[in-house]
């Protein structure tokens, strides 16, 4: 599912504002970033979860946002939370032209206890095309249930925190269920 009718350069200032306060109020950087880079990834997901944002506006689901200050901890407890079901949306910078597939994994960091969220919906964000798509959900015990590895098993790379890592083709790819679900 790609977003349509979002402003891309507008959502694009608006994000980087966000991910600037959330350091400025305690972002943990579990990699040990330094700040330039905690902000481009931060920036990263927020600019995914206003995408997500506006497609829930557009299908008229009311959400709560958990917008408190990290002073005290280390992540949010969710990013949506919808007639109590928490949601958290994860994005991935897109590097290639080819379209996402099934073979795809995603690494989703341990340390964020995927069995506390509901719903894990998992994106992309393509800076180039100036889009950003949803692929797919899945529950957070399906995540939770996936394997912990260190490097990605479809492109080689290292992750730098153990993950839960599982294909694309694992998530549901209908967001119509999707919505069901919540309400």
């Amino acid at each position: 599912m790609i977003v349509r009718d979002f402003d891309f350069e507008a959502q694009q200032q608006r994000a980087r504002r966000i991910a600037s306060k959330m350091i400025e109020h305690g972002l943990y950087s579990r990699f040990g970033l330094n700040t330039t880079k905690r902000l481009d990834k931060a920036y990263l997901g927020c600019l995914g979860e206003l995408a997500f944002t506006h497609w829930l506006e557009e299908k008229r689901i009311t959400y709560k946002i958990d917008d408190r200050g990290f002073e005290n901890r280390n992540s949010d407890d969710f990013d949506f939370l919808i007639n109590g079901k928490k949601i958290d949306v994860k994005v991935a910078l897109k590097s290639t032209t080819n379209s996402p597939n099934d073979n795809w994994t995603y690494g989703y960091p341990q340390e964020q206890n995927p069995i506390s969220k509901d719903f894990v919906v998992i994106g992309w964000v393509d800076l180039l095309q100036e889009e950003i798509g949803f692929y797919g959900w899945l529950t957070g015990f399906q995540v939770s249930k996936s394997p912990v590895v260190t490097k990605n098993s479809f492109k080689g790379y290292s992750y730098r925190t153990p993950n839960h890592e599982f294909k694309w083709g694992l998530m549901n790819k209908n967001f119509d269920k999707f919505i069901d679900n919540l309400l």
